[in-house]
């Protein structure tokens, strides 16, 4: 970036110094007398002079978006280019070095917004929001047809709470980006796909060039699609096939040649939070579109798949959500993220066989997935209580039934997999839920040993537990089961107080 923008202001340079001018006023010769001598001050209002006599005078216009540059006065700058751009004499050579100069305007604002939101996470001062968000916003009115910017700013809005504001400044960003982004899902190319599965799927570029940077090499390639420019950037590291990181469809006749090869990537970033927001806000159909947005530009982002699957089972459609996380599992079945969702939908539907299967791939993946230990345990307790309950159905009908207790063998796999999630994890080591269940599995199991040493390193955790009022109501229950009466009427005591 820093090797761009000294070439853009080397440019800038040279264009200016390069244009033509026309027959001068005299307030305009004194401007330029005045901005040779440094003197911009008396420059501007020499050029105000002029252009209140004639607000056509495009060489006055041009001036004075440089003289307010060198002021530093943005607005200004930008308010005089644009007349500027429009006046009819103005010659190409003078379109282009003002783009050129909005353009290094552009880059200071942007990045002085980016850094200054950076301090702000390591300081958490938050006078350094309402800082960077007046930078982005300096950038977009210099540069409104760059949509970089708005991502950052509806990330801003969001921590200072106005989530009203984010939902504006996301919904810009993907306004700018959707023509382009509905162009390459139709020809089936996306983001993290393979450069060579798009030149497969747009042909052979118009334009190619590449640029050398650390550890890689960026692809980038100009195609003809229906009359319209669609310039893709591409990355590949070492050997391997370049991913397609973003694109630019169809620039505004505002942006110059340079300009349209500027490498950049496409966020998708707004998408998820919009989703989340609708979510949130309890707009399922919205939520699901907003999701549905985001994985149909980079289908290999899996960050929304547990709130897509969540809104879907929501909207009634929880066959459609499984089949699609099976469709997914199928296409990746290193995906443990995919796989958990799916898991846990199974032993929702009360599938847990099913659902155990799944969890033990997990494992094969991740021998200390929590989520899998924790769940392939809660399932064979569940499976247990499944299979006693139906056998006291059957000895209520028939006193003389010999009930099957195979049962307790599920219950033993329930315990060894609460064991080593205890072992496998300091988070759950001492969970009073995980304690409680453990404890529960053993007194069905008639194993007194190993209940009383549940109750003794529970009992040692009290002071961790003091001020909650469920340990104390899992103690009771501990306490009256195993004929400890005493210890029972202390801990519905200690718990009657909480």
């Amino acid at each position: 970036m820093n090797r761009t923008v000294a070439l853009y202001i080397g440019l800038t340079a040279c264009a200016i110094l390069a244009q033509g001018f026309q027959c001068a006023s005299s307030d305009v010769a004194v401007a330029k007398k005045a901005m040779q001598q440094q003197d911009f001050s008396k420059a501007k209002a020499s050029l105000e002079k002029a252009l209140a006599a004639n607000p056509n005078d495009c060489d006055a216009l041009m001036l004075l978006g440089d003289v307010n540059d060198r002021l530093r006065d943005v607005e200004g700058m930008v308010d005089a280019y644009q007349k500027a751009r429009s006046c009819e004499g103005i010659k190409p050579q003078q379109k282009e070095a003002i783009s050129v100069t909005l353009y290094n305007q552009w880059v200071v604002s942007y990045n002085e917004g980016i850094s200054t939101y950076n301090s702000y996470v390591e300081t958490s001062d938050r006078a350094k929001l309402s800082a960077a968000m007046a930078a982005l916003k300096r950038a977009r009115n210099v540069k409104p047809e760059f949509p970089d910017p708005l991502p950052l700013m509806g990330q801003i809005a969001e921590v200072t709470g106005d989530t009203n504001a984010a939902i504006q400044h996301y919904t810009a960003y993907w306004n700018l980006e959707k023509p382009g982004a509905d162009i390459m899902r139709s020809k089936g190319v996306a983001i993290g796909g393979t450069r060579g599965a798009m030149l497969k799927a747009l042909g052979t570029p118009v334009t190619t060039k590449m640029d050398s940077i650390d550890n890689g090499v960026i692809y980038k390639d100009r195609f003809d699609i229906g009359g319209r420019d669609m310039i893709t950037f591409a990355f590949a590291q070492g050997t391997a096939d370049a991913e397609i990181e973003g694109w630019s469809y169809n620039p505004p006749a505002t942006v110059t040649e340079l300009e349209k090869w500027r490498v950049r990537t496409l966020s998708i970033s707004p998408l998820k939070s919009l989703a989340f927001i609708a979510y949130s806000r309890g707009d399922n159909q919205q939520s699901l579109e907003w999701a549905n947005a985001a994985m149909s530009v980079k289908p290999k982002d899996q960050d929304l798949v547990p709130l897509r699957t969540q809104v879907l089972q929501n909207l009634g459609k929880g066959d459609e959500a499984m089949s699609e996380l099976k469709t997914q599992i199928d296409r990746d079945p290193s995906a443990v993220a995919t796989r958990l969702q799916y898991a846990a939908m199974l032993s929702s539907s009360e599938k847990y066989a099913d659902a155990n299967q799944q969890y033990l791939k997990v494992l094969e993946l991740d021998a200390k997935n929590e989520t899998a230990l924790y769940n392939l345990a809660a399932n064979y307790k569940n499976i247990a209580s499944d299979k006693q309950r139906n056998e006291l159905l059957k000895m209520d009908k028939n006193k003389k039934y010999v009930p099957d207790t195979s049962y307790l063998g599920d219950l033993q796999t329930a315990a060894s997999y609460f064991e080593q999630l205890r072992s496998a994890s300091l988070k759950y080591r001492d969970d009073l839920i995980v304690l409680e269940q453990l404890a529960n599995t053993y007194e069905v199991r008639k194993e007194p040993a190993k209940v009383k040493a549940v109750i003794m390193e529970l009992e040692a955790l009290e002071d961790r537990y003091r001020s909650n009022r469920e340990y104390y109501r899992v103690m009771e229950g501990l306490y009256g089961r195993n004929k400890m009466m005493d210890k029972m009427k202390q801990a519905q005591e200690k718990g009657a107080k909480l």
